[in-house]
């Protein structure tokens, strides 16, 4: 058991006794995800600040650098994983798939208070064709018990949980780009460090077999 005991004075004098939990805090978040390229992400990044103003808002950003699709989320964790990573960077290795477009033409409000970029309910079929080949990989390992029945592809540009709620929906002029690798990420929490424990280019081929 976690916590520690507290006593205090109930309002009909009674002295009462109770374990109060520690709230338990994660150090390190593992996810696969697509990452906007770099011309894409810094005109996202600007687009962010003039959205920020022009709706009142007083988000904050994503940095630029770290600007992306999320794919499928492998837990909050105490502490590095290696197993974990270890496990994800052989799937990763093992994806077979050609470079593909993705494309976002609505500004919507999302969880948490983030302000993202969306598509329609039928677009980005080949993000989401990608996303099924990478969960029928994750769901013969061990990595199963992390896995979602669905994806919600979106860009997060930044967060306000107390304003973004109130924003509408609105179509927006398209944001498009093409995807020719995907990465696994170690996001250090509340700290903003992203780091790339792997990256697997798009090529059509089997990464796994190289140098065979």
């Amino acid at each position: 058991m976690s916590g520690q005991p507290a006593f205090g004075t109930a309002k009909n004098g009674q002295t009462f006794f109770q374990w109060e939990e520690f709230e338990r805090h994660f150090d390190d978040r593992i996810f696969f995800a697509v990452l906007a390229e770099r011309a894409i992400a810094g005109r996202l990044a600007r687009r962010a600040v003039a959205l920020d103003r022009e709706l009142g808002l007083q988000g904050w950003f994503v940095p630029e650098d770290h600007i992306h699709i999320s794919l499928v989320g492998l837990g909050d964790h105490d502490g590095f994983p290696q197993g974990l990573v270890e496990i994800a960077c052989r799937i990763g290795s093992m994806i077979v798939a050609k470079p593909f477009e993705v494309s976002f033409d609505r500004l919507s409000a999302f969880g948490g208070g983030s302000l993202v970029l969306r598509g329609g309910n039928d677009s980005n079929s080949a993000l989401r064709e990608f996303w099924r080949n990478l969960t029928a990989l994750i769901s013969d390992s061990p990595l199963k018990r992390f896995l979602t029945k669905s994806i919600e592809p979106h860009v997060t540009l930044l967060r306000d949980e107390a304003r973004v709620s109130n924003i509408g929906e609105r179509l927006i002029d398209p944001v498009s780009w093409s995807v020719r690798d995907f990465v696994l990420i170690h996001s250090l929490i509340g700290k903003g460090v992203y780091k790339e424990r792997g990256r697997w280019q798009l090529t059509g081929q089997d990464d796994s077999l190289a140098g065979m």
